[in-house]
C-alpha cells in the first residue's frame, strides 16, 4: 500500500502533534505490513525529520512552494491531493486537522480535538479551522479521533457519523533518549529551591486551565511550604507573562517558574526531580503529557470527564478542573501521602506501557485499508 502523510503543517517544536507524526511514521515503517510511506513537508519540517532514525525508510518530500506560511492552509486543501495522486498514493493521511478536499487517493484525516470550537482563541489558526475543518471532515473517507472523549466531541460539534469515525489512542509519547540534567544543576539553572516540584508540561493555552493551577499553589504552599510549580513548554511570551503576573498577585511569584522551551535533557531532569504531575485541563484531545509522566514513574493528577481522565484511568488521581480547591487538594495529596505516591507511580508505569505506538500504527493501517476499500 502506498500512503502519503500530509505533514505540511510541521513547524517544530509543536508538542503532541509532532510526537504523533514522528512516532506513527516510525511504527508504521517498523510493522510487518509496512506501507510505502511518503511524507509531504515544508522546508523546516523536512530539515527536522531527515535526522529521524526511520527517515531512510520513507520518502521525505520537501514542498518548497506549498510549504510557505501563507500558502500552507490552501495547499493542504488543494495541492496536497494532486501531489499524493502524482505519487500514486492509495491513501493520503492528514494528521492535523486539515487535508485535501479532492484526491483520487482515499482521504483520512485525524482531528485531534475540538478546542478551537469549545475554547476558541482570537487567532488566525482557530478562525481558519472553524471555516475549513468541517468541510474536510465531511469530505474525508475516514475521520480519526485519538480518544473516545474526542470522538464524542467530533460527533457533537462536527456531525461526523459513527460509520466514518475511528478511535485510535496514541502511544505513550517518546521514550527518554538523552541523559537527564543533574538535579542540582537543573534547580540552580531554573532558580528552584530544595522543595518538591509540581510539574505541568505543554502549551500555554486557555483550555489547559493553568490559571487555576497557578492560583491553587497558594493553598498548596500553605500545606507544603517549599512546593514549587514548573511550567515548561513551547514558547508563548504573552501567556507566560500573564501566568507570572498571576503568580505574583497570588503571592507565589517566587514559587512558579515558567521557563519556556527546555532541552530534552533538562526536561528529562525535571521528570526525574519532580514529585507530582498535575494536568487540570478543561478539555484535551488525548492527554500525551499524562502518559509521558506516567511512563517515567511520576504520579499524576488530572481532569475527570475528558480525555486525560480516560487515559489515566485508575492509575491517576482524578479532579474537577473547574474547582481550584480540588486542584489544590489533589496536588497536596500527591506531595504528602507516600503510599498514594508509590501506588500511582507503579500503576502509572503499567498504564503507560499499555499505550503503544505499535498498536496505534496497526489500527491506523486498518483504517487505511478500510478507506482504500471505499
Amino acid at each position: 500500500m502506498r500512503v502519503a502523510i500530509n505533514a505540511l503543517f510541521l513547524a517544530p517544536p509543536m508538542g503532541g502533534v509532532e510526537t504523533y507524526l514522528r512516532e506513527l511514521c516510525r511504527a508504521l515503517l517498523a510493522g510487518p505490513d509496512a506501507p510505502q510511506l511518503t511524507v509531504l513537508l515544508n522546508p523546516a519540517g523536512h530539515d527536522k525529520l531527515t535526522a529521524e532514525d526511520w527517515a531512510a525508510g520513507a520518502e521525505l518530500v520537501r514542498c518548497e512552494q506549498l510549504g510557505r506560511g501563507g500558502l500552507r492552509a490552501l495547499s493542504e486543501l488543494t495541492a496536497i491531493g494532486a501531489v499524493a495522486d502524482r505519487r500514486r498514493a492509495d491513501v493520503v493521511h492528514s494528521v492535523a486537522m486539515t487535508g485535501p478536499l479532492v484526491s483520487r487517493a482515499a482521504r483520512v484525516v485525524t482531528i485531534p480535538d475540538t478546542v478551537w470550537i469549545t475554547h476558541p482563541e482570537d487567532v488566525l489558526t482557530h478562525r481558519l479551522w472553524r471555516t475549513v475543518v468541517p468541510w474536510v471532515a465531511r469530505r474525508a473517507d475516514r475521520v480519526v479521533a485519538i480518544s473516545h472523549a474526542a470522538g464524542e466531541e467530533l460527533r457533537t460539534h462536527l456531525g461526523v457519523p459513527a460509520r466514518r469515525l475511528d478511535v485510535i489512542p496514541l502511544g505513550f509519547g517518546s521514550p527518554a533518549v538523552v541523559d537527564p540534567t543533574r538535579e542540582a544543576d537543573l534547580r540552580a539553572g531554573l532558580g528552584l529551591g530544595p522543595g518538591p516540584i509540581v510539574l505541568n508540561v505543554g502549551q500555554k493555552k486557555p483550555h489547559r486551565n493553568l490559571e487555576r493551577l497557578v492560583a491553587a499553589m497558594a493553598g498548596v504552599r500553605a500545606a507544603v511550604p517549599g512546593a514549587q510549580l514548573v511550567l515548561p513548554g513551547p514558547p508563548n511570551a504573552e501567556a507566560e507573562a500573564a501566568l507570572r503576573a498571576l503568580a505574583a498577585r497570588e503571592g507565589v511569584g517566587g514559587a512558579v517558574v515558567v521557563p519556556g522551551f527546555l532541552s530534552q535533557a533538562d526536561l528529562e531532569g525535571l521528570y526525574a526531580a519532580a514529585a507530582a504531575f498535575v494536568l487540570p485541563s478543561l478539555v484535551e484531545g488525548f492527554g500525551l503529557p499524562v502518559l509521558e509522566a506516567m511512563a517515567r514513574g511520576l504520579p499524576v493528577a488530572c481532569s475527570r470527564g475528558s480525555a486525560p481522565g480516560e487515559v489515566a484511568g485508575d492509575a491517576g488521581l482524578l479532579l474537577d478542573p473547574t474547582s481550584q480547591d480540588e486542584i489544590r487538594d489533589a496536588t497536596v495529596r500527591l506531595l504528602t501521602d507516600p503510599a498514594l505516591h508509590a501506588r500511582l507511580a507503579a500503576a502509572g508505569r503499567a498504564r503507560a506501557a499499555s499505550f503503544t505506538w505499535e498498536r496505534c500504527a496497526a489500527q491506523t493501517l486498518d483504517v487505511y485499508r478500510r478507506a482504500a476499500a471505499r
